[in-house]
């Protein structure tokens, strides 16, 4: 049994770090790496080098060169006395995107994206936007008109605090959420969960917890995405990313259909 005080030493040490102090990440996200680590291991060296090790893993794809604080500093100053029109909202929301490599593989067919999700589900009045990254600046592009709740959830303080300040200025039903789902379970009630390139990382970090997530949302529908092709663009991954949610939603009452837009793969998951 490692001992309380090693696993607070653990995370105060990742807290107070130069590389993760400034994403005021969940102390609850880090102890169920850490705890997790420890049914492999009762060795401290063994759990702390590969907590980090899972830790990277996991965070890596939210060290984007984005300097939110500037880019708040900028959507304040041009915008709080000025509202935008839509060509200019549009604008400046695809130069956000361009920063960010899951949101940049989705511009050229943003409307399109959306569309179809609407086109399998119909319109929600309420969406979870699951570890939403810097999806929700796609929110002019919805074309939702039911819509009258949107919440983001990411572990990535800066970029919440980012999102927050464009909800406020543009988009006032809109709220986020710093918390990590895997540890502490969603409990908010609403018509639609999105999860877009999130589920395969997911189960690396902790195999069944997909599956576990859809269990607990309270929610009708599920939106799944992920990649046609790896990062290099030489390997189809259609079959492998296909069986991974067949295995999701194997042995529960789940309905699944699916589509394609540019180069993600949409998985509409509905709870029967």
């Amino acid at each position: 049994m490692i001992e309380e005080a090693y696993i607070l030493k653990l995370i105060q040490d990742v807290q107070s770090s130069r590389k993760y102090r400034d994403l005021d990440l969940p102390d609850a996200f880090l102890r169920d790496l850490i705890e997790n680590e420890c049914q492999y291991s009762k060795n401290k060296k063994v759990i702390k080098d590969n907590f980090r090790k899972k830790l990277h893993e996991v965070i890596a794809p939210y060290l984007e060169d984005i300097d939110y604080f500037q880019e708040t500093k900028y959507l304040l100053a041009e915008y709080q006395k000025n509202s935008p029109n839509n060509d200019q909202m549009k604008s400046w929301a695809q130069s956000i995107m361009q920063k960010h490599a899951s949101t940049r593989e989705r511009l050229t067919h943003l409307e399109s994206f959306y569309q179809t999700i609407w086109s399998n589900i119909g319109y929600p009045s309420s969406i979870i936007d699951l570890a939403c990254a810097l999806d929700p600046i796609a929110l002019p592009w919805f074309n939702n008109p039911s819509l009258n709740d949107f919440y983001a959830v990411d572990i990535h303080r800066p970029r919440l605090d980012f999102l927050e300040t464009y909800f406020q200025l543009f988009f006032p039903f809109a709220k986020t959420i710093q918390q990590d789902f895997i540890a502490e379970p969603i409990q908010i009630k609403a018509d639609c969960a999105l999860l877009f390139k999130e589920a395969h990382r997911m189960e690396k970090r902790k195999s069944g917890s997909t599956s576990q997530l859809i269990q607990n949302l309270d929610v009708q529908h599920i939106v799944i995405s992920l990649p046609a092709k790896d990062l290099s663009g030489h390997h189809d991954l259609s079959d492998f990313h296909t069986r991974l949610i067949e295995n999701v939603i194997q042995g529960h009452k789940l309905s699944m259909n699916m589509a394609q837009v540019g180069l993600e793969l949409l998985y509409f998951i509905e709870k029967l």
